[in-house]
């Protein structure tokens, strides 16, 4: 019974870039190139758990980050607008980052996840 591989040759540049941040250079190439279908499973397979724990690290800073807007951020505007809404919190952060109502750039720019603050991403935890 032929090995079944899960790697795949036309995202391993894209992978790898999920991994470290970067595209690979040409020593990750030279090694690419020279391994064997199972080592280059070995490869892939180690670029997929790097890639999650980076992900699974953003997720965890973006939760924090949701987390002190609700608690700390949101709060203390709303206080400093005497009793605003969070809609009115929301438009003071689009005006204290500059971001022109785009709020997924505000959403970028506080380090929340994207849908977060429009509603499209559970608010909590």
């Amino acid at each position: 019974m032929e090995k079944q591989y899960t790697y795949d040759e036309n995202i391993v540049s894209d992978l790898y870039k999920e991994a470290f941040g970067s595209r690979p250079r040409d020593y990750f190439w030279s090694e690419w190139q020279s391994a064997s279908d199972a080592q280059k499973q070995e490869i892939w397979d180690q670029l997929l758990d790097i890639a999650n724990a980076e992900a699974e690290e953003i997720y965890q800073e973006q939760l924090a980050a949701e987390q002190d807007l609700e608690t700390r951020i949101i709060p203390n505007i709303q206080s400093y607008l005497n009793g605003g809404s969070r809609e009115d919190a929301i438009r003071h952060l689009h005006e204290t980052y500059e971001t022109d109502g785009d709020t997924e750039y505000l959403e970028f720019q506080i380090g929340v996840r994207f849908g977060y603050l429009s509603g499209s991403v559970k608010v909590g935890y």
